[in-house]
């Protein structure tokens, strides 16, 4: 009888993780989702942009909704100082990733890519 219900209590210990993560939205999946943004090409930088060559393009990416989200709260913690001052604005960033959260325009990420060289850039400036 005893080691019955430890076998219950051991099943029910190695499955809590599961059943947490399918009532916080549901188990995870592999496939691919629907992403929300926008794209830039462009040559020279995002401050002094020229139009785009073979030896000169780069791409902005720019992307809201659950991935910017997500990748927000992965990023912690908000920088000290930030691009702005506005009640309310946050900022997060590692390398070349930057997420900011507003109240008005929720959670939006900048990512940049060189073309040319296939190395990631940043995707915004302040």
């Amino acid at each position: 009888m005893i080691l019955r219900r430890l076998l219950v209590v051991g099943v029910v210990v190695l499955h809590w993780p599961v059943l947490a993560a399918e009532e916080k939205g549901g188990a995870w999946t592999a496939g691919p989702k629907p992403l929300k943004g926008n794209y830039q090409v462009y040559g020279g930088t995002l401050s002094e942009m020229t139009p785009p060559n073979r030896r000169d393009r780069k791409v902005s990416f720019m992307f809201k909704g659950p991935l910017a989200k997500e990748l927000f709260d992965q990023l912690g913690p908000d920088l000290k100082v930030s691009c702005s001052d506005a009640p309310g604005y946050r900022e997060r960033t590692r390398g070349d990733l930057s997420c900011t959260f507003t109240k008005e325009d929720g959670f939006t990420c900048y990512l940049g890519l060189d073309a040319v060289t296939g190395r990631s850039t940043n995707g915004a400036i302040c």
